[in-house]
C-alpha cells in the first residue's frame, strides 16, 4: 500500500463545542465545510479532509465494544480505488503483524474496513465505489 492519507478523524465528546473551536481556527468558508448529524468534515484542499466524529462512534465503527482507556483519539484514512485493493490491503495487514479489527464492508461512505498496526494505532481504508 503506498498511504494517501486524505482523511483525518479525530475524536471529540461535545461536537458542537469542536466544531466551534476548529471553525475559528481553520476560517474556512462554509462551502469548505460539510455537516451531518454525528460529523463535521472540514474541506481544507481538494486531497485533505479534517473530521470531527464522535469518540463513542469511533470505537463501534473500529469494531472497539466501548471506549475505554486507549480508545484511538484520531482514525488516520487511506484512499483506496477500489474494493480489490482494500481485500488486498488487509491480507498484507495480516502478513505484516496487524490486526483487522472491523472487517470490509459495504456501508454509506463505500466499502471500508479497519485495522491496527502493530502498535495499536487505528487506520480506516476506504473505496468509495461499491464492492467488486
Amino acid at each position: 500500500m503506498k498511504p494517501r492519507i486524505n482523511i483525518i478523524t479525530i475524536g471529540v465528546d461535545d461536537l458542537e463545542r469542536a466544531f466551534s473551536f476548529y471553525r475559528a481556527l481553520f476560517d474556512v468558508s462554509d462551502e469548505q465545510i460539510g455537516a451531518g448529524e454525528d460529523h463535521v468534515a472540514f474541506f481544507l484542499d481538494a486531497d485533505l479532509s479534517f473530521v470531527l466524529f464522535p469518540r463513542d462512534q469511533i470505537a463501534a465503527n473500529a469494531g472497539k465494544p466501548e471506549v475505554i482507556a486507549g480508545t484511538p483519539q484520531f482514525v488516520l484514512s487511506h484512499s483506496a480505488g477500489s474494493a480489490t485493493e482494500i481485500d488486498a490491503i488487509l491480507d498484507r495487514v495480516l502478513i505484516a503483524g496487524g490486526t483487522i479489527t472491523a472487517a470490509a464492508q459495504q456501508s454509506e461512505w463505500g466499502y471500508s474496513a479497519y485495522f491496527e498496526d502493530s502498535e495499536g494505532n487505528l487506520w480506516e481504508i476506504l473505496a468509495a465505489t461499491a464492492a467488486n
